[in-house]
């Protein structure tokens, strides 16, 4: 009896062993870019959601006018970053295959010193226009935190170079903790204030500063991206061609994102401003997934080994992308007469209308940015910029038009629109990119730089 008790049990555990070994194996052989777009898909879930929640917390905290007051001074210069970042942050994720993080490192900062301080000095009477807007006026200070904001937003590209080269080589886990770890920082400091309800404008924009400092200076110490040795006038030369492909689109893309935004706050009070951003916060709740396929994809279609091998990866991230946005969308347009004032207090009621205005548009920049991942794979962020050119073209009529008339509703409507006008032009010149692979004129593959660096 106890033989046999014995070769049963040997043989249960031989059957465990081959279960164990097949489910392994199955993992193993899951499609790498599957895991990592499953893996950056999340992180920007848990991403989006904190700041879903830090718009939670303001808005509940300080009512209407005091999220005006935070969008106004703070979230109006993430906007402004797009343009300080001169496209270097894309560049450093297409080179990062073929150049060392120390080189690109080096030309983020010499792109930021030579270029994005003085397109920042050039704004000024710029921002001069939108500090005599309402909403600062209902809180003292508030235009001393816009211009410490703009300073600080001059250097989000280092920062972003870092994290996105590191997208580049296909690590996963360290580009998402590092690109998250400053949203993290906000959240908890907001949550202290939150909890203790001891919230104001002044303590949110504090702990807002410390924590974009605290997150960016950690990522380029952890990467080894400060200042110093390290830089090539070759590896500069290839980064900047590409940021400055890049830039026009990133220019025009921070017309079409939120220019809406600028141009409310020189033209509504805090309170409106706040209600629109509380319809903002609530259409950004599909674009985790969206972020996380186009993101993950990218070095996978840098390393593909043929372009056929790309354009398949490619295809299958659209296809995925537009499933869950339009999934994303709709839910959120059946929720949204019972989900804003739920989220916000009745106070916030009237942003449901923006947001089932937004919705549409929120699809179409979704599905957009796998089109500017695709383009960028295969050197060709002019062709995205010019997209992005077209959409904020069409938002800078919208506004023109609507903007004086309906403000609000107006800025909704033309954000939309310029997205959807962004997506169409993605796709024809993706669709003339295909045909020119088929044709063999052009590939998405590059070499390695090999040059030392000095």
């Amino acid at each position: 009896m106890g033989v046999g008790a014995n070769v049963k049990t040997a043989a249960s555990m031989e059957s465990v062993q081959r279960q164990l070994s097949r489910a392994v194996t199955r993992v193993r052989g899951l499609d790498r870019q599957q895991l990592d777009t499953v893996v950056t898909s999340f992180a920007f879930i848990i991403t989006n959601g904190l700041f879903f929640l830090n718009s939670l917390m303001i808005n509940r905290s300080l009512g209407d006018d005091g999220a005006g007051a935070v969008q106004a001074a703070y979230r109006n210069t993430i906007v402004l970053g797009w343009a300080f970042q001169i496209g270097v942050p894309a560049a450093a994720a297409y080179v990062a295959k073929d150049i060392d993080h120390r080189r690109v490192a080096m030309s983020a900062w010499n792109m930021t010193l030579r270029y994005a301080v003085p397109m920042a000095l050039a704004l000024t009477p710029f921002y001069w226009w939108m500090m005599q807007g309402d909403a600062f006026d209902q809180f003292d200070g508030l235009r001393t935190w816009f211009i410490a904001f703009i300073v600080l937003s001059v250097f989000n590209g280092p920062f972003l170079s870092c994290v996105l080269w590191l997208r580049g080589i296909g690590n996963t886990m360290r580009f998402n903790l590092l690109l998250a770890l400053p949203q993290l920082l906000i959240t908890l400091g907001y949550a202290i204030w939150f909890i203790s309800g001891t919230m104001t404008v002044t303590r949110a924009l504090t702990s807002t500063m410390i924590a974009l400092v605290v997150g960016w200076s950690a990522a380029l110490i952890i990467t080894d991206s400060l200042p110093g040795r390290g830089f090539s006038r070759d590896a500069f030369t290839r980064v900047r061609s590409f940021a400055f492909r890049s830039w026009v689109g990133n220019l025009s893309f921070f017309v079409s994102l939120r220019f809406d935004m600028l141009l409310l706050t020189g033209l509504v009070s805090s309170g409106e401003l706040g209600i629109y951003g509380a319809a903002v916060a609530v259409s950004q709740l599909s674009s985790p997934v969206a972020r996380g396929i186009a993101q993950g994809v990218f070095p996978h279609i840098r390393k593909a080994s043929d372009d056929d091998e790309r354009i398949r990866r490619i295809n299958t991230a659209l296809r995925s992308v537009a499933l869950a946005s339009l999934l994303s969308c709709l839910a959120l347009a059946a929720a949204a007469e019972f989900l804003v004032p739920f989220l916000f207090k009745e106070r916030f009621a009237d942003a449901v209308t923006p947001l089932l205005l937004l919705l549409p548009g929120a699809f179409a920049t979704d599905v957009t940015q796998v089109y500017t991942s695709a383009l960028g794979a295969f050197d060709r962020p002019e062709d995205s910029s010019k997209a992005q050119v077209a959409a904020a073209l069409a938002t800078a009529a919208g506004l023109a038009i609507l903007l004086p008339l309906y403000k609000v509703t107006g800025a909704a409507i033309t954000t939309s629109i310029a997205y959807w006008i962004g997506l169409l032009a993605s796709m024809w010149y993706w669709r003339r990119l295909i045909g020119a692979v088929r044709r063999g004129e052009t590939t998405g593959h590059t070499e390695a730089l090999v040059e030392e660096p000095a």
